[in-house]
């Protein structure tokens, strides 16, 4: 295994645009040796690594645990590369991966009871961003429940379709546009009531 599966700390800002990957030309048929799968995989994950690395790292409200869930997708990623249907999207595939490894922690978290007290993450800062409007609204959407702060970053920072979003996370495209909209909505509000103070 490769001994950079983290190549982004928790310190570093870790941004790329978004990227559909496709592999062209990859079938099962096809496939190669395995020395050709590794390389591929690697070479497709480098085009992505920051963008998912970043993408946990705000999802996770910069939680240290996002290094480690990072590593676990990366991980599974490779186990069931070979199973990856060359024909489909590869970065839909790894964060598809990402929400489920996403959605292992919480439920952890949850048996374990560790509850991170609300003041942490109010004083926790916000990742740089060059707009402060940007940073606002950021720091704003840090704050929505999980499901709505999944949806609100694979959308407005990651940039991916509304389709793209519900083949990740399994939900239908209305109730994505639906979660979009509450989280929009609450991220509003929480600015209106900012400036009132």
């Amino acid at each position: 295994m490769k001994e950079w599966l983290l190549t982004c700390s928790v310190s570093a800002q870790c941004e790329v645009p978004g990227h559909a990957i496709m592999v062209n030309g990859w079938n099962g048929e096809m496939a190669g040796t395995m020395a050709d799968e590794k390389e591929l995989f690697w070479e497709l994950l480098a085009i992505l690594q920051k963008k998912l690395f970043n993408f946990l790292h705000r999802a996770l409200n910069f939680s240290e645990d996002s290094q480690d869930v990072y590593q676990e997708v990366v991980i599974r990623a490779w186990k069931y590369f070979s199973s990856f249907d060359r024909q489909q999207n590869f970065s839909t595939w790894i964060f598809t991966i990402a929400h489920n490894e996403m959605k292992k922690y919480f439920n952890q978290r949850q048996k374990e009871q560790k509850v991170i007290p609300l003041e942490l993450l109010v004083a926790d800062p916000p990742a740089p961003v060059d707009d402060p409007t940007v940073a606002l609204i950021y720091g704003a959407a840090r704050q929505l429940p999980l499901r709505q702060r999944e949806v609100f970053f694979l959308f407005y920072y990651n940039k991916f379709s509304i389709a793209e979003i519900a083949a990740i996370s399994g939900l239908r495209q209305g109730n994505v546009k639906f979660i979009l909209s509450s989280g929009r909505e609450a991220v509003r509000r929480a600015l209106e009531a900012k400036n009132e103070k």
